[in-house]
């Protein structure tokens, strides 16, 4: 890698990639693309910044995270918002790609959500043929077109590009606030539980909800490595296992030194029953596999928010 350009790179897996590129390619040129640098949804102003670059970075890869996501209910009530901002930010990328940086390789970020509610892995095929959970289908298909775009660049214009599957990404850095995804959600209830005393701490659901996680620096890891190495149309980038959001709840009070008692909250959205990926073919074509297990990246995650938290007391 020399010179490559990250969207969303203000963002939680964007900053953790654009530090693990920025290690191991000490002598690249990197442009961390956030929406205060220019509006990825605004064609001119992303096509402006795109013709001005061209003649000064030779750029040899797009890393392309944007996109307009929030956890939990927030698709079900937003889903034309959702569908706007992402199929105009996957089109003016396409196309400026095209136009500005045809010899980057592009390497797309789509999500685990794109698959239907099955109870067994998901293998890459079925990505086609099949609809995803209803409650997040304009999210969902804006991804889809995104891995529909890509391919017809490749056709028409012989643009390279590759894709991964995230599961559910968590970490250091991630939000800790109550309305985040699964992981970073609990470990903000546990820690702060934990420091404050505080005799309860409520978990949505009935906990037998099974989920997909992936530690960040993982996750960055997998992403160089395919926009390195995969000549795929899609990869899913995981772990390989699911696991049940009590188990996930015990060993985060754990690992968080919280001594109450855990309350499950049955009223709560929480979406699918089981989600988890197929990883036998990233295993075969990149000999890739996730190097940290859940309980230690939970730890990991716990101890980095602790830390956080008595930086930010002073």
């Amino acid at each position: 890698m020399k010179n490559v350009i990250v969207t969303g790179a203000t963002g939680f897996v964007g900053q953790t990639l654009v530090r693990e590129i920025a290690a191991r390619f000490p002598e690249a040129n990197i442009i961390a693309l956030g929406s205060k640098a220019v509006n990825l949804a605004d064609k001119d102003a992303l096509w402006t910044y795109l013709e001005n670059l061209q003649w000064t970075f030779e750029c040899d890869h797009i890393i392309h995270l944007a996109a307009l996501y929030k956890a939990g209910d927030w698709p079900v009530h937003h889903p034309a918002t959702q569908f706007h901002v992402n199929m105009a930010i996957n089109i003016n990328i396409l196309e400026g790609w095209r136009r500005f940086l045809p010899k980057a390789k592009m390497t797309s970020i789509v999500s685990y959500c794109l698959y239907p509610s099955t109870e067994h892995p998901h293998p890459e095929s079925e990505l086609w043929g099949h609809e995803p959970e209803d409650y997040l289908f304009a999210y969902a298909f804006t991804k889809k077109a995104l891995l529909i775009g890509q391919r017809a660049y490749r056709q028409e214009h012989g643009l390279t590009s590759t894709s991964v599957v995230l599961p559910t990404v968590y970490g250091g850095g991630d939000s800790f606030a109550e309305n985040s995804h699964v992981v970073g959600a609990l470990v903000g209830k546990f820690v702060r539980a934990a420091r404050a005393g505080t005799p309860t701490v409520e978990v949505w659901g009935t906990g037998e909800q099974q989920r997909e996680f992936l530690l960040v620096e993982d996750a960055a890891d997998g992403i160089i490595k395919a926009a390195l190495h995969s000549e795929e149309a899609a990869l899913n980038l995981g772990m390989g296992d699911a696991y049940a959001i009590s188990d996930i709840a015990h060993w985060i009070k754990e690992a968080a030194g919280f001594k109450g008692e855990i309350v499950y909250n049955n009223n709560k959205f929480v979406g699918v029953r089981k989600r988890m990926l197929d990883v036998t073919k990233v295993r075969d074509v990149l000999g890739w596999t996730a190097e940290t297990s859940i309980r230690d990246g939970l730890k990991k995650t716990v101890d980095w928010y602790n830390a956080d938290l008595d930086r930010v007391a002073g």
